[in-house]
């Protein structure tokens, strides 16, 4: 009887490191990008430009969102901003949330 009962707590020891494995193991195969974007409609509340582009500040979210020079649509994207800063309309931005910075503005 002793035996049946050692035998089962190793059987359940075995089957619960493995399915702990394989949930390790999907999450390193979800791909980073997937976790480095993230998506924000709000309409904009104040723009200031500093040395690296611009500031952003919306309504509704808290934090400075960046939109820096370097990215490829720039001037779009300002020209997005802007109008909606004027307009009092929302625009969609998706943006890197550790560092808050712009990526696209729809």
């Amino acid at each position: 009887m002793k035996w049946i009962l050692i035998a089962s707590m190793i059987l359940a020891t075995t089957l619960g490191m493995g399915s702990t494995a394989e949930a390790d193991t999907k999450k390193s195969r979800t791909p980073a990008s997937a976790d480095q974007r993230s998506e924000v409609s709000d309409v904009v509340k104040k723009i200031r430009e500093d040395d690296e582009g611009l500031v952003v500040l919306f309504s509704k979210n808290a934090g400075s969102y960046y939109l820096r020079r370097d990215v490829a649509e720039f001037d779009a994207y300002r020209k997005k901003l802007e109008e909606s800063l004027s307009g009092k309309k929302p625009v969609s931005v998706t943006y890197e949330p550790s560092q808050l910075n712009i990526l696209e503005v729809k």
